[in-house]
């Protein structure tokens, strides 16, 4: 028995030196995976290949497929008129797109494009040539001058645009401040992405927000008709633009304490700016007469309501447009 020890010591004795010289050998050198013929970049790129996949199947479960946004129609909103042109430096003219004429008297705006075209401005010859009587081609910036207006179209507009959005419609804002007052051609760039007039227009409307005056009451919109020539608008420019301001009119009419005036649509001014240089649907109100008190005091107090009802008037022609056709005005889904 003790001789059976002795020999598993002597053993186990000659193993631990192995060891330690296997260990001492490698420790200087001697002895590397190369020279036992292991490849050293195929243990790691091993590991880190099965890492990759175990990394990129995580990917995969927790990556969600990508959503397309829902299309919104996008509505231009213009709150006319603004800052008096007395108030306004030549700079801020500048910026808000007046051009200043000295052969013409001073600031303004050509009232076309060049025919079949869009920005390219008449200058006064090679259009359409409609002018408003005793007009011309150049409309100079004093024109556009109100005191009492501004505040009242862009309260309107203000109100509008929040009901338009909570009905799902993009919204865009000529202008946001009395303290602006942008010529009608520089308006019309909001019809563009990102205001780049090099692209195709994206907006599906153009809505201008106006109060009247001159001694009547009531509420109307201005009635395209006749030749509008600039490029790229459709055949149905007219008829849109007329079904899209009666739709917002009754709206008003039926949902405030606003009456009609005559019709519902005033067919005297078809030559405004904004309708010969428009690339979009475009529909022009004349919300009740500021000159009128009565007509003034609902401006002032109902202004919400006006707002809601330009909203529900547009999404009603959206909503008829799409179920195609006309017809009665009535409370309707969002045409979004």
């Amino acid at each position: 028995m003790k001789k059976y020890f002795t020999v598993l010591i002597i053993v186990y004795g000659i193993i631990l030196i192995g060891l330690i010289a296997v260990f001492i050998l490698c420790l200087n050198g001697t002895i590397t995976l190369e020279k036992l013929g292991i490849n050293r970049d195929s243990i790691t790129s091993g590991e880190s290949s099965g890492s990759e996949q175990e990394q990129s199947g995580a990917a995969a479960v927790q990556t969600p497929e990508p959503t397309e946004e829902p299309y919104k129609k996008i509505i231009v909103l213009d709150p006319g008129h603004g800052l008096s042109s007395s108030s306004a430096s030549d700079e801020q003219k500048l910026a808000d797109g007046w051009i200043y004429n000295p052969s013409r008297g001073g600031w303004g705006e050509w009232r076309h494009w060049k025919s079949g075209t869009t920005w390219v401005d008449c200058e006064g010859s090679g259009c359409s040539g409609r002018v408003p009587s005793g007009g011309s081609c150049w409309y100079p910036i004093e024109n556009g001058d109100r005191d009492v207006e501004p505040e009242l179209n862009l309260n309107n507009t203000l109100s509008a645009q929040k009901y338009l959005e909570e009905m799902g419609y993009e919204v865009r804002l000529t202008r946001t401040s009395n303290s602006e007052n942008p010529s009608m051609t520089q308006r019309l760039k909001y019809c563009y992405p990102t205001l780049d007039t090099t692209r195709d227009p994206d907006a599906d409307a153009f809505v201008c927000i106006h109060s009247n005056a001159g001694g009547g009451r009531g509420s109307c919109y201005i009635s395209l008709s006749g030749l509008y020539d600039q490029a790229g608008i459709s055949d149905t420019y007219v008829s849109d633009g007329n079904e899209l301001g009666k739709y917002i009119n009754d709206r008003i009419v039926s949902s405030t304490s606003m009456g009609i005036s005559g019709s519902g649509a005033y067919d005297g001014f078809p030559t405004t700016i904004l309708f010969c240089k428009s690339p979009v649907t475009i529909a022009y109100l004349e919300i009740g007469f500021f000159d009128n008190q009565s007509d003034l005091n609902i401006l002032k107090t109902e202004s919400d309501s006006i707002g809601k009802a330009i909203a529900e008037g547009i999404n009603d022609y959206f909503t008829a447009k799409e179920s195609g056709g006309a017809g009665e005005t009535a409370q309707s889904a969002p045409a979004v």
